[in-house]
């Protein structure tokens, strides 16, 4: 228990910091007596200080320590120190120090080091913590066994701060709440449930996961399962490829031996055409060269020397042709830059003209403008003088005109200015006078008004004090009346009898008093027992709740159903027992029906892989289906695809055919012309022509066909390439149109067939699955059902035998105090206490109402008083209105008079005003008439200047644009040779004028000798042309030499290769060729008719093609051949791209579905493991923590419940022994929580109840009230939460306390000292300015000494001990 023995004080506040100042602490009660000032509250702020390390309220800055100004010193040390025993019942020393500093302007406040040190014993030496390594503020508290709160607010509380129980309810709530220390408990309340929250978020989080992580799980094996499907159908489809492949590659080789033969005889019969194609153009060449050609009898040698040496001719006159035109083009430049100096030249000449005009024009305008301003100034010159004497001359004239007018201008001003003064100062002389009298009058008018005003005023009031003489005497009679009535008043209130009453009921207020404390003197007894009987109590209550616990879980619905056959239970037991087997047979009631779900649930899960996957095949398909669709569609359709595609084959055949055809057809057509020419007859059918017209048609029909040729063969090989790229397209979707065909047939159907099976399967599976689910929801609510009432069952049975157990405990403590001799308990006596309380109450009601009485009594006396004193006052009054109305009536009369002389002085200044109105009016005619004469005089004065100005002005324009002209036609510096800049340019003319006519004589001599060179060049290339025309036609006759021999080696080879082929092929046996002869026959057959339409369609006649269809057919074996080859080909392809389009779909889903196993589905079966241990153990955790948390916030509700209910018993039995008024039967600390479970907390006020009415206190309570209501409000706080720390200290209780209060307050503190007497650490310190209150305490006989604080001549706080007896 901790305990307060010594309290040393120096340099704080009024304390001397040269000396220490020591204060011993006594048991239980310790009084401090001293004047205002004196420095009493200095101790509570220090002992709060030392324990809690906050200093005072409003004492930053250094206003806590003792000022420096007033020991002459730059620094003051502070100290205090405090010497206690801890709870542990050691001695315990504790030291802070500080240090003021006193600088220029400001001053510095320093904490020093602290020390908390443990005194030493005989078994353990002295220990001291310094402040730098631990929190003293922290320690001494724990250290005293109470909280720093408490500390702050209860057991040192500030005087200040003292009524903080009736503060703002935002004030009161935190100082309560840190007393309560219920913010580490809200906090680590707070702190579960957003732990609760965020966990509940993180396993809602990990639900979904582990939600998402089982689709993921199923959706893999299904993915497994598709994978390991599509491998096996790759590897099948694989197979039948690479057979295909083999197929593919013989006859690639059959069809590429065949291609080379049938290139290698079309290379030969084009090589044969092109020769002779190439021959029949060197013939025509030559024949047409020679036609044209004179033909030099000369050999080749003698052609080629006489080629070079005209050649040198040539180049050797072109060199000089080159060497004259550049002559010439010299020339001709030279000659242009000439023309373009003549031209510049000409160009001056006539600017310069027209400038010695405008010269001479300026010069005449200059004159005439002269003689003009002579004129119109009266200016006279001498007219024998030159031009520019004679403006000289006119110019400084006119500058003198203008000087002259400009000072004419100046003294005409000053006049008229002097003038216009002296008629505006007679003007202001006129007005001053004018407005004197005028001012005289107004002033006279405002006080005639204020005068009439003041009458009007005076004669309202006179009339209002009209008095009647009959007013005075009734006044006198009421006044009579009023003293007889207060006689009788007074002779009813009688002071003595008042007095007696009041006697008696104090009287019976100190005996229900001294009953109550005899009372409590029982309990104190009775507090020795205290253990035994508050077991007794806590003993009555268990039981009582027990009782009522039983009684509430029989009263559980359902717990009655279970009996025992026929009879009831004879115990709980048994009843726990049939609950518990019924329990067992509902749990594998549930455990089957959870098996068969299991199995519902596999099925159902199952049938749904199944059917998802069937949707899935038959949505990839379908798609895949679309788009082969739409790329079939966009070739013509599915109906049309084989006809396009055999259409588009046959056409490319023909196209290829006659695009053979072509490459031949130019040397045919050479050769029928020529045939046709030399024989006139028809190349085929060898006959004749009837006329010479039509075999005429027929050779321009040839030359149109044979000019034709080359542009048809690049069309045909332009469709070949169109026909070609629309074959392979329709041949890459074969497999394609057989998909979609067998979709449109057969797999549609099959795969919408399954999906509706599973459909049916999947509704059916679901069904069962609910129904099972029902019938186990149906069990688990039973089950949840027993369960809950097995536990109130046990429960129950608990509750039987703890009230047994208590009801033996209760019996053998009652035997007990029995055994003691004392019968009643803490309760009855308090009860009793309770009833002398209300006795208490009663008489002081009494005591009230007689006080009430007497005041009324007393009120009614002094009404009396006041209404004689009224009824006099207004007799003054009457007396005081009949000496104010006469002088009312002497300020009318002089009044008037005033106003009489007021009307005559103003009629006499109107007049004397009016008679200077017209010499005014006079006056100001004079100086606008003055004004305008001499404003029109100015302004002639001013025109004549302006006209004179312009007139300068204008024969200096003049001069200077005179002169500017002749600095522009004068020659530049240097040019002496010429008069002026005219003559010079001229001269330049004629000299350019014949330097052209030397360089166009040069130049007409070297044109002529130009034509002459390119003469006789024409010449030598006309003898060249003619040598090489000759050089050029034996070139030709020789490559047709050349040719010729070409074209018979090419023909001999044709006829060598067509003699093997047709053995080879007469004599081959093929069985695949033979079988397919007939149809190759009929392309053959088709092939002629087609190409026998295209010639007809490009204008081609029978005869032109028959020679080509001869020619084809010796390539005919060869192209059957390659036909049949290329119809196997095709079929093979096509069933390999096929094939290989379903390997690359498969190839594509196998990747894609590995893809997912080792991305998406990586090791899902791990995770979904891991997943969910992790879901269930935050579930768990999260259920304990709900768990904790309940159950911490009900221990707090709980703590702060009976805590309320302990202070409040406290506060009213305090208050009802020390309050000496009856307007407040007590006052009570009222708790409210406010918010949801989740967030509530508690608000407090303090509230007064009057007649059961609950008040709040705050606001509506006196100061006395206020300071008492917060004084009992500390002192339950501290025997509520000092348990450990039995310290209390009082400053200035009695502040705003009557006596009675006052004598009541020490009566209710000596009966808590006495009933904690016996409380070792009970430590009561009261610091009072109140003698008498001191005295009273002191007759408690607690104390024997007092400590008395006064300043010494120093005026320095110091502590003195004194005897209470001496005081």
């Amino acid at each position: 228990m901790s305990v307060l023995r010594k309290l040393l004080i120096q340099g704080i506040r009024s304390f001397d910091p040269q000396n220490q100042d020591i204060i011993e602490f006594y048991a239980p009660l310790t009084i401090i007596v001293g004047q205002n000032g004196c420095g009493k509250t200095t101790i509570i702020e220090s002992l709060k200080y030392i324990t809690t390390g906050e200093l005072p309220p409003n004492s930053k800055g250094g206003a806590f320590i003792h000022d420096p100004k007033l020991i002459g010193e730059n620094e003051v040390k502070a100290q205090v120190k405090l010497r206690f025993y801890n709870i542990s019942h050691r001695s315990m020393t504790c030291v802070r120090s500080m240090l003021l500093s006193q600088k220029k302007v400001t001053v510095t406040q320093k904490t020093l080091e602290g020390v908390l040190s443990f005194d030493a014993t005989a078994t353990e030496d002295k220990v001291s913590i310094s402040s730098r390594c631990a929190d003293l503020d922290a320690m001494l508290p724990e250290q005293l066994g109470v909280s720093k709160a408490v500390l702050e607010n209860v057991i040192f509380c500030h005087q200040e701060e003292s009524n903080w129980p009736l503060s703002e309810p935002s004030i009161l709530k935190k100082r309560f709440d840190e007393i309560f220390a219920a913010t580490r408990y809200t906090k680590a309340l707070e702190s579960i449930k957003t732990i609760r929250k965020t966990q509940a978020v993180d396993i809602r989080v990990a639900r979904g996961e582990l939600k998402h992580l089982e689709d993921k799980k199923s959706k893999s094996e299904r993915v497994r399962s598709e994978y390991e499907k599509a491998t096996v159908s790759i590897h099948q489809y694989r197979e039948r490829i690479d057979d295909i492949q083999r197929q593919e590659t013989n006859v690639t080789a059959q069809i590429e031996a065949l291609a080379g033969q049938l290139q290698e005889f079309m290379s030969l019969q084009t090589t044969i055409d092109g020769l002779q194609m190439n021959l029949d153009q060197k013939v025509a060449s030559y024949r047409e060269m020679e036609s044209n050609t004179t033909i030099i009898a000369a050999s080749a040698e003698e052609l080629e020397h006489k080629h070079a040496d005209v050649t040198h001719q040539i180049e050797s006159q072109e060199s000089d042709i080159q060497n004259k035109r550049g002559e010439r083009d010299r020339l001709q430049g030279q000659i242009q830059q000439l023309q373009t100096q003549v031209n510049e030249s000409l160009s001056e000449i006539g600017r310069l003209r027209a400038a010695q005009e405008s010269l001479e024009k300026k010069i005449t305008s200059r004159a005439t403008a002269i003689s003009d301003q002579c004129v119109a100034f009266n200016i006279s010159i001498d007219s024998n003088a030159d031009a520019e004497g004679q403006t000289t001359e006119c110019m400084a004239a006119i500058e003198s005109l203008l000087g002259a007018a400009e000072c004419e201008r100046k003294s005409m001003r000053q006049k008229a200015k002097e003038l216009e003064h002296e008629l505006q100062a007679t003007i202001d002389a006129t007005q001053s006078e004018i407005y004197s009298f005028t001012n005289s009058v107004s002033v006279s008018e405002r006080q005639i008004a204020a005068n009439n005003s003041e009458i009007r005023s005076l004669l309202l009031k006179r009339d209002s004090m009209l008095t009647d003489g009959t007013q005075k005497d009734d006044l006198n009679a009421e006044i009579e009346k009023e003293t007889k009535l207060l006689e009788q008043a007074r002779a009813q209130d009688s002071e003595d009898t008042y007095r007696d009453t009041c006697k008696q009921r104090r009287a019976e207020l100190t005996n229900i008093g001294d009953e109550i404390a005899q009372i409590n003197t029982e309990i104190s007894h009775n507090n020795r027992q205290a253990d035994t009987r508050a077991k007794l109590v806590l003993r009555r209550k268990e039981l009582e709740s027990k009782d009522d616990q039983s009684k509430l879980l029989s009263s559980t619905p359902g717990l009655s159903d279970y009996v025992s056959g026929t009879q009831s239970f004879d115990s709980e037991s048994e009843r726990t027992a049939v609950i518990a087997r019924s329990i067992e047979s509902k749990k594998k009631a549930i455990s089957d029906c959870a098996a068969r779900a299991k199995e519902v649930q596999r099925e159902l899960s199952s049938t749904k892989m199944r059917l998802d996957m069937a949707r899935q095949s038959r949505d990839e398909q379908l798609k895949d289906i679309s788009q082969k669709r739409q790329r079939i569609d966009n070739v013509g359709g599915i109906d049309k695809f084989d006809t396009n595609h055999e259409s588009a084959r046959k056409e490319l055949v023909e196209l290829m055919e006659e695009a053979g055809q072509y490459k031949n057809v130019t040397s045919m057509y050479k050769a029928f012309i020529k045939k046709v020419e030399s024989s006139h007859s028809c190349p085929i059918c060898q006959r004749g022509w009837s006329c010479k017209e039509d075999e005429e048609k027929v050779v321009d029909k040839l030359r149109v066909d044979f000019t034709k040729a080359p542009t048809d063969l690049l069309e045909i090989e332009r469709e070949i390439r169109d026909c070609q790229r629309r074959v392979d397209q329709l041949g890459s979707l074969e497999s394609s149109v057989r998909d979609v065909r067998e979709w449109d047939t057969r797999i549609a159907g099959d795969l919408d067939m399954q999906i509706k099976t599973l459909t049916g399967q999947e509704g059916q599976a679901t069904m069962d699955s609910d129904e099972i689910d029902g019938q186990s929801a149906v069990l688990l609510m039973e089950l949840d059902d027993m369960t809950e009432h097995l536990r109130k069952s046990e429960e129950l049975a608990r509750v039987d035998d703890a009230r047994r157990e208590l009801q033996r405990q209760v019996e053998t403590l009652e035997h007990e105090l029995r055994a003691t001799g004392s019968t009643k308990t803490i309760d009855e006596l308090q009860a009793e206490i309770e009833g002398h309380q209300q006795r208490d109450a009663t008489v002081r009601r009494e005591l009230d109402r007689l006080s009430h009485d007497h005041e009324l009594k007393r009120k009614e006396v002094g009404f009396r008083q006041d209404s004689i004193r009224t009824l006099q006052h207004r007799l003054g009054e009457f007396a005081r209105k009949t000496s104010e109305r006469n002088a009312i009536q002497e300020r009318i009369t002089s009044l008037e008079s005033s106003n009489a002389l007021n009307e005559s002085e103003c009629r006499e200044a109107q007049t004397k005003a009016d008679a200077l109105a017209p010499q005014l009016q006079e006056n100001h005619q004079r100086l606008t008439s003055f004004r305008s004469d001499a404003r029109e005089q100015e302004l002639r004065i001013d025109q004549r200047i302006r006209d004179i100005m312009q007139g300068r002005d204008r024969l200096a324009l003049m001069s200077d644009e005179i002169e500017q002209t002749r600095a522009s036609m004068r020659c530049e510096p240097g040019e002496n040779k010429y008069p002026d800049r005219l003559a010079m340019v001229t001269a330049q003319r004629d000299k350019l004028l014949g330097r052209v006519e030397a360089q166009n004589s040069s130049l007409a001599n070297v044109v002529s000798v130009l034509q002459e060179s390119d003469r006789i060049a024409g010449k030598l290339s006309a003898t060249l042309r003619e040598i090489s025309d000759n050089m050029r036609l034996r070139a030709n006759a020789t490559e047709q030499e050349k040719i010729k021999a070409d074209l018979d080696s090419a023909k001999e080879s044709q006829t060598r290769l067509e003699a093997q082929l047709s053995q080879i092929y007469d004599d081959s046996a093929d069985a695949s060729v033979s079988a397919d002869d007939t149809s190759a026959e009929a392309e053959n057959s088709d092939d002629e008719q087609l190409y026998n339409h295209r010639k007809r369609r490009r204008g081609d006649n029978g005869d032109s093609g028959s020679h080509g269809i001869s020619k084809r057919h010796g390539g005919a074996r060869l192209q059957k051949r390659r036909n049949i080859l290329n119809a196997k080909l095709s079929r093979l392809t096509s069933e390999r791209a096929g094939l290989q389009g379903e390997v690359k779909q498969l190839e594509d889903q196998a990747r894609r579905l590995n893809h997912e196993l080792s991305t998406d589905y990586k090791d899902v079966d791990t995770l979904y493991v891991r997943q969910l241990v992790q879901c269930k153990t935050e579930e768990l955790a999260n259920t304990d923590l709900e768990t904790y948390g309940k159950a911490l916030d009900a221990a707090i509700m709980q703590y702060h419940s009976l805590k309320m209910q302990d202070i409040n018993k406290i506060i009213r039995e305090l208050w009802i022994n020390t309050y000496q008024g009856t307007d407040i039967d007590t006052i009570e600390i009222r708790s409210e929580v406010e918010g949801a479970r989740n967030s509530r907390s508690h608000n407090y006020r303090v509230v007064m109840i009057k007649a059961g009415h609950a008040i709040d206190m705050r606001g509506r309570c006196s100061a006395g009230q206020k300071v008492l209501a917060c004084l009992i409000i500390r002192l339950a706080l501290a025997e509520t939460f000092s348990v450990n720390c039995g310290i209390l200290a009082l400053d200035e209780p009695t502040t705003n306390l009557d006596q009675e209060n006052i004598d009541s307050l020490a009566r209710s503190l000596a009966r808590i000292i006495k009933s904690r007497q016996e409380q070792r650490n009970f430590q009561l310190i009261v610091i009072t300015h109140d003698e008498i209150f001191m005295q009273l305490l002191g007759k408690s006989e607690y104390a024997d000494y007092y400590w008395r604080v006064y300043k010494n001549e120093n005026q320095c706080s110091v502590f003195a001990r004194r005897p209470i007896a001496n005081s």
